[in-house]
């Protein structure tokens, strides 16, 4: 028996399995954001999503917990995407170029975003979000994590504010607003006539 050749087929099995199962993945994931276009997320069975998807009951369970667990990896997906445009750019000293990308990629996703936000998800995703921004900073580095908490707190605001109303503000002229807010902070109280009466 020639055992070079019986580890290369098991590497080729073992590999295809594995773009079998994220296949499998990705119809799960699209069929629950379809189905939400028409359902609220409680209506939707996981019977409606192996339809949809075209998969088996075993194929749903050999991959997802639960209809959370679906929504949590694709918020994860988001996530990546997002985190990945503002780790582009320092937002110091480019500013303008980290909004425009963070909102590029908000409009890439901005059908799935709203959906999102119509599942009453829009909370989860801002401690998603909020968790990766903390996520390598250690005890005692208080002034850091709070300040990221208030980032990500205004960050996804906006995003929620600017995809609820079908992005009607024009991605150059958000990230100008947001560049504005980050760099004069509560400056721009007096600047755009914010009030607390």
């Amino acid at each position: 028996m020639d055992y070079t050749t019986e580890l290369q087929k098991r590497n080729i099995l073992r590999q295809n399995n594995a773009e079998s199962n994220a296949i499998t993945r990705e119809c799960i994931e699209s069929a629950l954001i379809q189905l939400m276009e028409d359902k609220t997320f409680e209506q939707i069975s996981i019977t409606d999503i192996t339809k949809k998807a075209g998969v088996s009951r075993n194929a749903y369970y050999r991959n997802y917990n639960s209809k959370e667990d679906i929504l949590s990896k694709y918020l994860q997906n988001i996530l990546s995407h997002m985190s990945g445009a503002l780790k582009q750019y320092d937002p110091i000293t480019q500013t303008k170029q980290a909004w425009v990308a963070l909102l590029k990629v908000t409009e890439k996703f901005s059908p799935q975003y709203k959906l999102i936000l119509k599942a009453g998800y829009g909370e989860r995703l801002k401690m998603e979000f909020q968790k990766e921004m903390n996520q390598n900073i250690t005890p005692g580095q208080h002034a850091l994590y709070y300040s990221n908490c208030y980032w990500v707190g205004a960050l996804c605001n906006i995003l929620a504010e600017w995809v609820n109303n079908d992005m009607e503000v024009p991605i150059d002229e958000l990230a100008d607003i947001g560049s504005t807010l980050m760099v004069h902070g509560i400056q721009t109280i007096n600047l755009y006539g914010n009030s607390c009466d």
